[in-house]
């Protein structure tokens, strides 16, 4: 499995490339310059990384999937970090910044009677419940990670354990 990742402070896009990847209307820019990102890293990847000649996408049951390729994708995006994970079987992927919250109240909503609540335990489990809910099925494998300085990452699906990431900057893929 693989994971790329972009980070819009510092790969800057012209505008009309940028827009030339957006198939949605969002209500915020934020969530479009995101969105138009997301299709970007996965297309770029899927043409570069995995030598996909066509990587146009349709969306299946509200999720992304190529037109063209068995190859799975799931797209994730927090603050200033756009990601894609990609594996031969369907994946989920899901990434969070880490802020402070009140995380015994947000744990009370799922009946969670734990000690040791923190900020990790919460992402943690936030992130492996979302990707859960991108994969559509139940995840023989998850990994949870945190990832750069203030940010959890997990991706699930039927995966072997074994992963690489890769962050694409102007001059290519690099791996970490």
């Amino acid at each position: 499995m693989e994971i790329f990742y972009i980070d819009t402070n510092e790969f800057v896009l012209p505008a009309d490339i940028l827009k030339s990847y957006g198939d949605r209307k969002f209500l915020s820019e934020e969530k479009e310059k995101q969105h138009c990102f997301g299709r970007y890293l996965v297309k770029t990847a899927a043409k570069d990384f995995y030598q996909i000649n066509d990587p146009s996408i349709e969306i299946i049951n509200k999720k992304p999937r190529f037109k063209n390729s068995k190859l799975h994708f799931s797209i994730s995006h927090t603050e200033n970090i756009v990601l894609a994970a990609f594996d031969k079987n369907p994946v989920g992927a899901d990434i969070e910044i880490m802020k402070d919250r009140n995380f015994k109240e947000l744990f009370k909503r799922y009946n969670f009677k734990g000690d040791g609540i923190s900020k990790e335990l919460f992402y943690s489990f936030w992130t492996e419940y979302e990707a859960g809910i991108k994969l559509q099925g139940s995840p023989k494998t998850k990994i949870t990670i945190p990832f750069k300085d203030n940010f959890m990452l997990s991706i699930a699906g039927n995966f072997d354990t074994d992963y690489r990431i890769f962050e694409l900057t102007p001059q290519g893929f690099n791996c970490i």
